[in-house]
């Protein structure tokens, strides 16, 4: 049961951050507020690799023995370079597309995503007593 219950609360907790960032990225389009714009980038990144990546996480650290988080290490890599390398691919040739924005926004949705798979495997640790 506590097993349930954590996996529970991760996905709940991966959910409400993507939710949280398709609706800023959302507010700040529809609006037009350009603080929120600025950083769209990265909220459109960390909400796509924030789904792909989390389920891809999240299957294999059930399906598999290897360990939880080189298992987010590398699909993260992997869900954070191959479409930011295919954006830029496809689109980058239009002049009002702007690569290093996206470049920047996957970089630091990685960050984001690795680092909080990170805390989560450190805070599962069992902590040892002298």
């Amino acid at each position: 049961m506590r097993n349930l219950r954590n996996d529970l609360s991760a996905i709940g907790g991966c959910v409400l951050i993507i939710l949280a960032a398709l609706l800023l990225l959302n507010y700040g389009r529809s609006h037009q507020v350009s603080s929120i714009l600025v950083f769209g980038y990265v909220l459109d990144a960390i909400a796509f690799t924030g789904v792909l990546g989390n389920l891809i996480v999240f299957l294999l650290i059930k399906l598999t023995r290897f360990r939880p988080l080189r298992i987010a290490f590398w699909t993260f890599v992997i869900v954070t370079l191959v479409p930011a390398l295919a954006i830029i691919l496809i689109v980058g040739r239009d002049p009002n597309f702007n690569a290093p924005n996206v470049l920047i926004g996957y970089v630091v949705s990685f960050f984001f995503w690795y680092g909080l798979h990170w805390l989560w495997s450190n805070k599962l640790k069992p902590t040892e007593t002298a």
